[in-house]
């Protein structure tokens, strides 16, 4: 395969329970916990209509790192931020593994992780026009039906378990027009294993699968079109 450096800009996680009176002052708490790790901590608190929020200011535009509560689930996100895959899934496995414990949450029934990164084509300098004449089989003229020119185009798969250990997987690529050189891949894993607490860990290892599939295979495919 092609020698391709993924640069990864999102990272994400949804874990999903069974729902419970939320209380603020345990998710306080959980702030309180985490703040006295510079590597995890949460700067912001903020009680709102849509949850709980933990978060830290954008040093940029765009920039995302927060923290979510709601009675049925815990969301993170990182985006546009300084940091690998190690360090969300450092993130991940310790804020989770804390508020687990503070929230007395039994086990979580739906895990889901993704990943966003941007990838280079080596033999194109513009990714619509790869999608356009090699990704989307009919070519330019094919795309002239349509009478107007093409703002966006988005290839969208949905990939089902192999087996029971594995995670169903959702794909989603199109040219990234803020910078056109590059393709956006945005890979999404679905885990349905209940994990307990004292399996905390397991979120790292699925974080890690999730990306894989987007550095494996989702690169394999775009390796097939990317010739002169």
């Amino acid at each position: 395969m092609k020698s391709y450096e993924p640069r990864t800009i999102a990272l994400g996680a949804e874990l999903i329970h069974a729902p419970i009176q939320l209380e603020v002052r345990r998710v306080q708490a959980i702030h309180n916990e985490l703040y006295h790790r510079p590597e995890l901590s949460y700067q912001n608190f903020q009680v709102a209509q849509d949850g709980v929020h933990l978060s830290n200011p954008a040093a940029q535009p765009g920039q995302v790192s927060v923290a979510t509560f709601r009675p049925d689930r815990i969301m993170l996100r990182e985006e546009f931020r300084d940091g690998t895959i190690e360090d969300f899934a450092t993130r991940l496995v310790n804020v989770v593994g804390t508020a687990w414990r503070q929230l007395h949450v039994p086990q979580s029934f739906v895990q889901v992780l993704w990943a966003r990164s941007l990838v280079s084509p080596q033999h194109w300098t513009d990714s619509r026009r790869l999608f356009v004449e090699r990704i989307l089989g009919g070519g330019t003229d094919a795309m002239a039906t349509f009478e107007r020119p093409i703002a966006q185009t988005t290839v969208s798969l949905s990939f089902a378990p192999a087996d029971p250990s594995q995670p169903a997987v959702d794909l989603r690529i199109a040219p990234w027009l803020q910078e056109p050189r590059s393709v956006w891949f945005e890979v999404v894993g679905k885990f349905t294993a209940p994990i307990a607490p004292d399996r905390v860990p397991e979120l790292g290892t699925a974080l890690y699968s999730t990306y894989a599939f987007l550095t494996g295979p989702a690169l394999r495919w775009l390796e097939g079109f990317d010739r002169p």
